[in-house]
């Protein structure tokens, strides 16, 4: 975290169809979900309320398509048992076409 007022930032990984739903313009997608396990609680634990910063990573080979999304509000859902992460503004995209909605290489 760099400064003393920076948002933390939770990563998570994101199948390329969600990817591209969230960078699309306008946007496809503007909630990510998670289970609610013991594991997302945890992290969400270390970055706090929101508004904090969420980098999504699609894939594992560099470059790695990558996107900072700030996250707005997060909801609890525990009769559907997942965590709905509501998404604000992209903060900033790395290695991505926005307009063919693929990988730049």
């Amino acid at each position: 975290m760099a400064g003393k007022y920076a948002k933390p930032t939770l990563v998570m990984n994101i199948e390329r169809k969600w990817f591209a739903a969230i960078l699309a313009q306008p946007r496809e997608k503007n909630v990510e979900y998670r289970s609610l396990s013991d594991y997302w609680l945890r992290r969400l634990e270390n970055v706090g309320d929101a508004p904090f910063r969420l980098r999504l990573l699609n894939g594992m080979q560099p470059p790695v398509p990558e996107a900072t999304v700030l996250v707005t509000k997060v909801v609890k859902n525990r009769k559907a048992d997942e965590i709905e992460f509501h998404l604000g503004k992209v903060i900033e995209i790395k290695h991505w076409d926005r307009k063919r909605k693929r990988p730049r290489r």
